[in-house]
Parts: structure tokens; sequence; C-alpha cells
């Protein structure tokens, strides 16, 4: 990419501030290198008196208070309603604005991306009261998201057409196409609420997205889509279910209220999951028990799709790892692939036409790449990587070696790895009350609420609820909706 071609693309990352873009390219940054590291190390080391200036040439919110606000901008205070301010929100805006430029010297910068405006309100009022030097390291931190989110929505391919469905049709049609495909009413209904609360929570890569795999699996005979789960034993703290080759959810109908009640008699509880196919998100488990006042920690494995740290050849799976713990309101959840990025997300880039960080995976030759194709046809890296490839190999262990199922290398033997894998789901159950005592939830709730206040923090689990509380329609790409409503015969 020629200079002038670089700083029109990358030049207003950073709020009139196009020196970061000159620098990084004067530097000699590669073609497809991921310039956001660099960028970052461009401005950490260009010294206080141009960082002081890069903060100063930012906009004051609103838009009305100061510098001109970019097309970046105006986009990202419009899309948090900063646009629509109420006369009292406005003068408020104002006059916190000028206390802090006043004691600070720059104005209030704070990415506002999945914000509202009594959100940034609150956390203006906070950051008000900090040190300089510690809002110096804050405003900067703050530059740092907002030009990452810029560069990420730069980084994404055209935009997907995309049409609103009703929650409850969302439903039925994952209930339809699953019934065609060989599922009975009762392993239908399981598979298709998963998904629907998928898409009811903004994750698409676990909503409709999975439907016409579950249905190529049933009709292949991956999955029995007439299972009947069973408990098989329950010695002690231990609670063991054949999954019967079914998919996870309907499984949990069984297993989930056994383990709680083991848990809520015992303190804790631990699952062993058998011969059940897993292909979903891992949060709607522990988040099922988190809501019957325990916490909760799940691991699977799969398809042999991660190259350990240091290797080239894929051997564990992505291995996803969920953890819940109850607040007495919203839980605390998070839910995540011991890969870099998680195998639907890459999917969902090579249909959209996006490229992926660098460090997401290696070609089939072992080179480092940000094609989705080519890491689909290669390997996934694990993320941090040494920590994440550890973690993976702590779940082979949790959920195939310790609860007596398959290994993710053992899965490329036993099936078409472009299918689901059959394999074992490890959970965890305990009871904080039983550990900790009746204040346990209620301590945890307050020290929840006190990170929560921080500036720019998000507890995980937060957005999913939400959205969850919006309500509104799920947006689905329309050629995918096109492909459930075939599978539905409604075509």
């Amino acid at each position: 990419m020629k200079r002038q071609e670089f700083l029109a693309r990358y030049g207003a990352v950073y709020e009139h501030s196009q020196w970061v873009a000159e620098r990084a390219y004067d530097g000699g940054i590669g073609n497809g290198a991921d310039v956001a590291p660099v960028f970052r190390r461009i401005v950490d080391r260009a010294g206080h008196d141009a960082q002081l200036t890069l903060l100063r040439a930012h906009p004051d919110l609103a838009g009305r208070l100061g510098t001109a606000l970019t097309a970046h901008s105006t986009a990202e205070q419009e899309g948090a309603g900063l646009n629509a301010c109420s006369p009292e929100e406005f003068a408020e805006f104002s006059s916190l604005n000028e206390t802090y430029k006043e004691r600070f010297g720059f104005p209030f910068i704070i990415a506002v991306k999945g914000l509202d405006r009594p959100t940034i309100l609150k956390r203006f009022r906070q950051r008000v009261e900090g040190t300089p030097e510690e809002e110096f390291g804050t405003a900067l931190n703050e530059v740092h998201k907002i030009a990452g989110l810029r560069l990420a929505a730069l980084a994404a391919g055209p935009e997907v057409p995309r049409e609103p469905v009703d929650l409850g049709e969302v439903l039925r049609l994952a209930e339809r196409a699953l019934t065609n495909a060989g599922a009975d009413a009762a392993n239908a209904a399981a598979v298709a609420q998963n998904i629907a609360a998928a898409e009811r929570d903004g994750s698409e890569s676990h909503g409709l997205f999975r439907l016409p795999g579950y249905c190529n699996g049933l009709r292949k005979g991956e999955v029995n889509g007439k299972a009947v789960p069973s408990v098989v034993s329950a010695a002690g703290a231990s609670v063991v279910v054949d999954g019967d080759g079914g998919a996870a959810p309907v499984a949990y109908a069984v297993a989930l209220p056994a383990l709680a009640q083991k848990a809520e008699e015992l303190g804790v509880a631990a699952l062993a999951l058998r011969n059940t196919v897993h292909f979903a998100a891992m949060w709607p488990e522990v988040e099922w028990l988190c809501e019957r006042g325990l916490a909760a920690f799940a691991a699977t494995a799969n398809y042999p799709y991660l190259a350990p740290f240091g290797g080239t050849r894929p051997f564990f799976g992505t291995n996803p790892i969920a953890f819940a713990y109850p607040t007495g309101s919203t839980p605390v959840v998070f839910d995540f692939a011991t890969s870099a990025m998680a195998r639907g997300d890459i999917m969902l880039a090579g249909r959209d036409g996006r490229q992926v960080g660098e460090a997401v995976g290696i070609d089939r030759y072992g080179e480092p790449t940000s094609d989705p194709a080519a890491i689909l046809d290669g390997a996934q890296l694990p993320f941090g990587a040494h920590k994440g490839s550890a973690i993976a190999l702590m779940v082979e262990l949790l959920a195939a070696g310790l609860i007596g199922d398959v290994f993710s290398d053992e899965n490329a033997i036993r099936a078409d790895p472009t299918g689901l894998p059959l394999g074992g789901v490890f959970i965890l159950a305990i009871s904080p009350r039983a550990l900790g005592g009746a204040e346990a939830i209620a301590r945890s709730a307050a020290w929840v609420e006190r990170l929560a206040a921080e500036p720019g923090v998000r507890v995980p689990g937060q957005r999913r609820h939400k959205k969850r509380a919006a309500g509104g329609p799920a947006m689905v790409e329309r050629a995918l909706l096109e492909k459930v409503r075939a599978l539905a015969d409604e075509a």
C-alpha cells in the first residue's frame, strides 16, 4: 500500500493526529500487518508532550463544546445518542467538561460504543474526581480503545444484508428444520431453544448460524435426534449422565437438575456428561445453575482444531470454558474458547469477507495468516500463547480424561472433522453459601458493584443481559435466513 493510501485509510484513527499513521508507515510497517499494536507503541513511546497534544485534539462530548468532529466521532457519538441530549443532560455535560478541562488540561475522552448517555454521564462524574496522573493514563487507554474499535470497523468486509426476525419465529423455524432433519419433538425443542437464546443475547455465531450444522449432523447420523439421556450413576458428589449420542441441550434437561440438587445438598458436585454432541455456547448451562444460587464452571473438548503452543499441527480442540457466579441480580458469566478466536467467529469472518488478526491461526504449512479460509484449512492458535495452550490442555484432561470420554485428537478418527464432535462435558457446581456462609453472595455482589464502578470496566455477562433486556427481533443475515427457511421447507 502506498503512503498516501495508508494515510487515507488510517490517518483519522487517532482523532486529528495523523502523525501516528505517518510514523507507522515511515517506520516500515508491512502490508497485512496488525496495525493496532504498532500504533499503540508509537503513541506510548511518543512522550508526554505529544500524548498531551493527542488528547487535546479530541472533541468534547456532544460535539458542540469545542474541537470539530471527524466522521468517525460523529457516527460514534450519534450511536450513543449524544446528539440527542436533553437540555438538562447537555448542561451537565457542559459543566462537567469545563471542570474536567480546567483540572486536567484536555477534554473528557471515552469510547462510547455500546454505552448509553446515563452510563457516560455516570463515568464522567466519577472520572472528574480522579487524580491528574490517573486520569492521564485512563484517557490514553480510552484513546487506544477508540482507535481499536475504528480499526476493527475498517477491517470489516462489506455490510451483510440482514432481516429482522422475531425470536418466536426463530424458535419455530429452528424446531421445524430440526424435525425435518430427523429430530423428535423433545430433541428439536431443546436445541431450538438454545439457538433462540443465543440470537436473543446477540451471540450470532451460536444462533441460527449453527442450525445447518445440526441438521447436517442429524441427517448423517452424527447426532441422535431421538436421544433419551439418562443418569448412569449419582454416587457421592458426582453425577454421571449418558447423553445417548444427542445434542448437549437435550441432556441438560436431565443432568442439570440432578447436579444442582447434589450441589445444594453437599455444597459441591461435579457432572460428567458423556456421549453427547456439544455444538452450542456454554453460558446457558452455567447460567442455569447460577440462577439457582450456584457458582459453576464448565468445559468441553471437540475436534482437533488448535495447535498446541510451539506446534504446527491441530491437536487440541478449541476447548471452551464457561464460568458463572450468582450476585442476586445480573450474574457474572463468561464463556470463551481457549483459541485466540472462536471457530464460529472465524467462519463468520470468512463468510463476510473479513480478515482476522495474525495471531489467530496458521495455514497448513505452519505459516501465520490472517485469511480465515487458510486458518480453517490449517490450525487455530491458543490465546496468550503458552497460557492458552495450558488451559486447553486442562480442558482435555477434565472433559475427556477425567470423565472417561473422547480426547480431541481421537475425534479426528471417529468422525468427519467438519461435522459435530461426539464427546463429553465436565461441569462443577458449588454453593457459595455452603463454603462462604450466608453472606457469601451478598459480599460478592457488593464487590462486583465496586468493580463495575471502575472507569472503563465492563463486568462479563453485562452486555449479554443488556441485550436480553432490550428485547427486539434478531437481525439475521439474509442468505442464512433463506437457508434456514429452506431447511424448514418454507423457502
